[in-house]
């Protein structure tokens, strides 16, 4: 093969790849090119996300330990397929289920009148997988308070909790869905079905946490799940006085439209 010069950072390149920036070698575009990064495509995806998506479904907790310890490469990225799993969960949510109108329906029955908190439940039933995304933070970080003296650190539970969000959400597109698809004409029932969803949550957690640390028993790992469960909780009600308080000052202060938006009709 001709030496020639990488394209990138002008290092000699005799290989198909430069040995200083990772660069592939110089290749002009043309219909092979395209095919080849077509199949590329598909041959990455094959290997990593469908590879990731069943070794998670199996045994989640055992699949983030493997990947912590530097098994990878046939990895798909735990946070990147958290974006993933989300962006199907939204589309079929949005698209196929329509949960914005039945929460909304569900609302005008319940005589949930304040508009605030019928977009609230539609905005959390079709958008959750995203809510939890950006939760990812907050769980990693109470996660790691009863977890600490195992060694982890912070951005270890980061990755850890990815996990647990997408087997969630794995579970909530394979199972939870064709469930409420069932009972999309029956906003009632459905509500009752999602909000009985979460209650799985503990569950997950405590198989996820076994399946990660197998050298701890079970009864400490359930101990740890439960301070978990309690922190959550605490973390949940900071939240609500803290939005609601800054809600009110803000309605107050800057833009009584907002209180409008809020009130019962």
């Amino acid at each position: 093969m001709l030496e020639e010069n990488c394209r990138n950072c002008k290092e000699a390149i005799t290989g198909n790849f430069c040995p200083n920036c990772g660069q592939r070698r110089y290749k002009r575009i043309n219909r092979a090119y395209v095919l080849e990064e077509i199949q590329d495509i598909f041959v990455d995806v094959n290997k990593g996300f469908f590879y990731s998506v069943l070794k998670i479904l199996r045994n989640p907790g055992k699949t983030a330990r493997e990947y912590m310890e530097g098994n990878r490469v046939d990895h798909y990225k735990p946070i990147a397929l958290t974006f993933v799993l989300a962006g199907i969960s939204i589309f079929v949510s949005v698209s196929l289920l329509n949960l914005n109108d039945i929460m909304k329906k569900y609302t005008e029955q319940q005589h949930i009148n304040s508009k605030l908190m019928s977009d609230i439940f539609a905005a959390i039933s079709s958008y959750y997988a995203i809510l939890m995304i950006l939760l990812l933070p907050v769980f990693a970080f109470i996660t790691r308070i009863p977890f600490k003296k195992l060694g982890h650190n912070y951005y270890e539970h980061i990755v850890m909790n990815s996990y647990v969000v997408s087997y969630y959400t794995l579970v909530s597109i394979i199972v939870l869905y064709p469930i409420l698809f069932l009972f999309r004409q029956s906003p009632e029932k459905l509500m009752l079905v999602s909000q009985s969803s979460f209650l799985i949550l503990p569950f997950i957690l405590v198989w996820f946490f076994k399946g990660f640390y197998n050298q701890i028993p079970l009864k400490k790992i359930i101990i740890k799940i439960l301070a978990v469960m309690a922190l959550t909780l605490l973390a949940y009600i900071l939240v609500v006085i803290v939005s609601t308080v800054a809600f009110i000052l803000y309605g107050l202060f800057v833009d009584k439209a907002v209180l409008e938006y809020a009130k019962p009709k």
